[in-house]
């Protein structure tokens, strides 16, 4: 076996993408998630796709959150969940998310909320046990997974084989 230039070794490599988002609650700790445009029963945290020209994927939430909310994010970053998705999502590769503490949002910074109407149609601020109920069972357990790295202050990875009937598995880092 010899060795490949590297050009052609990362040709061998699987493929996956990168997304990142911010984590906001209120000031009771009641997590903050936008709905979406086009699937009116999705919600979302504030986020999406790292891009070239992103420096860290810290920087693409904090990009992604602006376009999305019209929040500019001036924290540090604080990772709270890395997130891995399989094949079979219905995406055509694997995916890697990063998400971030975006701390607590004031009433008068909800208020300030400015969507981009081509991607979300509203906000809200709910306790996780309501979220449990409007939300897809896997964003519910990364909302969930997300609580409880803030609170117990230790990120966490969470790995969502696909198919989904595979399961999720989380890990702790200490």
């Amino acid at each position: 076996m010899s060795w490949l230039p590297v050009e052609e070794y990362v040709q061998t490599l699987p493929h996956a993408t990168m997304y990142a988002a911010l984590y906001f609650t209120d000031r009771e700790g009641n997590p903050f998630a936008l709905r979406s445009a086009q699937k009116a029963e999705a919600w979302q945290l504030p986020g999406g796709n790292v891009e070239h020209g992103d420096a860290t994927p810290f920087a693409a939430a904090a990009r992604e959150c602006l376009e999305e909310t019209g929040i500019a994010f001036a924290g540090a970053p604080a990772l709270l969940l890395t997130h891995f998705l399989g094949l079979g999502s219905g995406w055509p590769c694997a995916k890697v998310g990063f998400v971030f503490d975006g701390g607590v949002l004031t009433p008068e910074e909800l208020d300030a909320i400015v969507l981009d109407p081509a991607e979300h149609s509203g906000w809200r601020v709910r306790p996780l046990r309501e979220w449990q109920k409007v939300m897809s069972p896997r964003l519910f357990a990364r909302t969930a997974a997300l609580a409880e790295a803030r609170r117990t202050r230790r990120a966490t990875l969470l790995c969502e084989a696909a198919p989904p009937d595979q399961g999720i598995s989380r890990t702790v880092a200490r």
